[in-house]
């Protein structure tokens, strides 16, 4: 006996080339068709529906037509708002599941294929509750994923007599599958690695959250991780000889021939120009805005202290090579330089919580070999961090990158006076920020209060009211 499974995750709302993804599937009429989360949240697209003409997003029609059997939670789900997650799950003809958010979701899902009893497990990093910034996970109760992977195969092999167990897991691996070697902090963000070799019972792994495509049998377990944002999924071909059971997974990219679906009202909207520049506002390269103050960071500085009044303004850039506003700037350009639905709050932090921030983002450089900044890999092991990275306004400060990591920060002023300790200021910063995620602890704090809007939509009011836009460069940052 022979059948076919296929999975996606971190579809991440790319509809346009998900119906390219659409049609692959569609002909290849797999017998278990599983997505494993992640699947709403976060492309441009996904953000006009979500919140510009608060509709159905397009791609549940779409996947309903495909005919999904099974989906599972992934991080970014939580995202939404409780009442907005439910809507999801009733717009979509599948059920969700996740075995550790206890209460919430079945934890598995039951199918036969040609007699053949099959166990779907879902399961989703516990990490999620760390990210959540609207208080969507503030009442669920997220167990350690592996424990609740691991009594959950039990059950199905023993109560549901599954004859194939699949555990589909929102998150990936903290080690390299081939080696062994740490690719990520073994804090429990990412236990795939562990799940593999410690849980018996396991006949495919499907795994997600980092975005990576894998496809490999080990110690006779199917593998998969089916990549992101639509570019491809996972196949996975069974065959089933005298009750043993042979895997063929592979990695199916998207067919960039075929027609894709278009959406002629959002990219009007997305096109349409909003303001203008005196000055091109872009950056050449990754490094260019990380080590020195620009028009551009300096003009994201002044939305959030006009919006907010504070004194002081934190912001993070997405990990683009390039990035910024050109003279003529239309709403794309504004979400793809704040790709994210973030909010925008006040929090206080002393002179000394402020440092520390800093000394933490300096972190992720260091100087090369031939003297150049570059990612630091003796502080974030094992691997750099450059998303972990924040910018400030509304102090002058200099990071030395030949101290030690901890003593980076040489200079630190307020309006020309060096920031105490104790000082206490008010900060605007984002609300993922302030969540305290990635040992950003000291941001973790109750807002004084909110600007009201998402941060994407504050930036194009800004441009709007201020255009022509002017940027005066008013503090100095330096890395050297």
């Amino acid at each position: 006996m022979k059948f076919t499974i296929i999975a996606t995750s971190d579809i991440h709302g790319h509809t346009e080339r998900f119906s390219q993804l659409a049609q692959m599937i569609s002909a290849r009429q797999p017998d278990l068709l599983i997505d494993n989360g992640d699947f709403l949240h976060g492309s441009h697209l996904s953000y006009y529906y979500d919140y510009v003409v608060q509709k159905q997003h397009p791609q549940i029609e779409l996947a309903n037509t495909l005919g999904y059997d099974v989906a599972v939670f992934g991080n970014h789900e939580f995202n939404y708002s409780p009442e907005k997650i439910q809507a999801i799950r009733t717009d979509t003809n599948f059920p969700w599941i996740a075995a550790n958010i206890h209460g919430f979701a079945e934890p598995y899902f039951i199918k036969e294929i040609n007699g053949l009893r099959i166990a779907v497990i879902g399961v989703v990093t516990h990490f999620t509750k760390n990210w959540d910034e609207c208080e969507s996970t503030k009442h669920l109760d997220f167990e350690n994923a592996f424990e609740s992977a691991k009594k959950t195969v039990k059950h199905v092999r023993d109560a549901e007599q599954a004859q194939l167990v699949i555990l589909s897991y929102h998150g990936g691996f903290e080690r390299d599958l081939s080696s062994g070697h740490l690719i990520d902090l073994e804090q429990g963000e990412n236990e795939g690695y562990r799940m593999l070799h410690e849980i018996e019972g396991i006949d495919i792994l499907i795994t997600g959250h980092q975005h990576l495509e894998i496809s490999t049998v080990q110690n006779g377990v199917a593998v998969v991780q089916p990549g992101a944002n639509a570019y491809c999924f996972a196949q996975i071909d069974v065959t089933v000889e005298h009750g043993t059971f042979s895997f063929e997974p592979s990695i199916v990219h998207a067919d960039s021939q075929l027609k894709m679906q278009s959406f002629p009202e959002f990219n009007a909207w997305k096109k349409q120009q909003i303001g203008t520049a005196n000055a091109v506002l872009t950056y050449p390269d990754f490094f260019a805005p990380r080590t020195k103050m620009t028009a551009y960071t300096q003009l994201l500085h002044d939305m959030q202290l006009h919006y907010t009044g504070a004194q002081i303004s934190v912001i993070e850039l997405p990990y683009h090579q390039q990035g910024g506003f050109p003279e003529k700037i239309t709403r794309e350009h504004v979400l793809h330089n704040l790709p994210r639905a973030n909010r925008l709050l006040v929090i206080q932090m002393t002179g000394s919580e402020i440092r520390r921030a800093i000394e933490q983002s300096a972190a992720v450089f260091a100087l090369n070999d031939k003297g150049e900044i570059d990612f630091s890999m003796a502080v974030h092991y094992p691997e750099p961090q450059p998303y972990v990275y924040d910018l400030w306004g509304g102090i002058d400060y200099t990071i030395d990158l030949s101290q030690q990591t901890g003593q980076r920060v040489t200079k630190m002023t307020f309006e020309g006076n060096p920031i105490q300790e104790n000082e206490i200021f008010e900060v605007a910063a984002n609300s993922y920020r302030a969540t305290g995620a990635h040992q950003m602890q000291m941001f973790k704090k109750q807002p004084v209060r909110e600007a009201g809007k998402f941060i994407p939509d504050l930036m194009m009011e800004y441009i709007k009211q201020h255009s022509p836009l002017a940027v005066k460069i008013k503090n100095d940052f330096q890395m050297k």
